[in-house]
């Protein structure tokens, strides 16, 4: 079956274009699907609540870097001496006024003091410097693997 318009474009000569009216049940149910972005007012929410979350991250990092970098923070503290850390052992068994709790608080000192510490101190010197740690995890692979 052929319609005029089929006609006139087998003879060379192209049909007028018309538009047909979107009131076909089928262009209802298939509604057409923009390509274009959303507009910028559309997208402003979304931009305001990332800028809000962003600077209350940089805010929350500001006070936490301000917290942390006030003299006497853990950041600038070294560890006490040895001399130094008996003492503190000696005075917190001091507050204990029943004896064997007070010698046991020596006990755990002098623990403390001959195995804890000195293991802690190597570890905090060993990491100083990306050098010095390559070359004790070097030492450390050379000793594990060939002895």
């Amino acid at each position: 079956m052929t319609t005029v318009s089929d006609k006139a474009v087998g003879a060379g000569s192209l049909p007028a274009v018309t538009q047909a009216p979107e009131s076909t049940a089928e262009s209802r149910a298939y509604p057409r699907k923009s390509v274009a972005l959303p507009s910028a007012t559309a997208l402003e929410p979304v931009t305001d609540r990332a800028r809000a979350a962003g600077s209350a991250l940089a805010l929350a990092a500001g006070r936490a870097a301000d917290f942390l970098d006030r003299p006497g923070s853990l950041v600038h503290a070294q560890p006490p001496t040895f001399a130094r850390a008996r003492e503190l052992h000696h005075e917190a068994a001091a507050r204990h006024s029943i004896a064997p709790l007070r010698h046991l608080r020596i006990v755990w000192g002098y623990g403390h003091l001959l195995l804890i510490k000195p293991l802690l101190n190597l570890l905090e010197w060993v990491t100083e410097t990306p050098a010095r740690f390559l070359a004790a995890v070097i030492l450390g692979a050379v000793i594990f693997f060939f002895s």
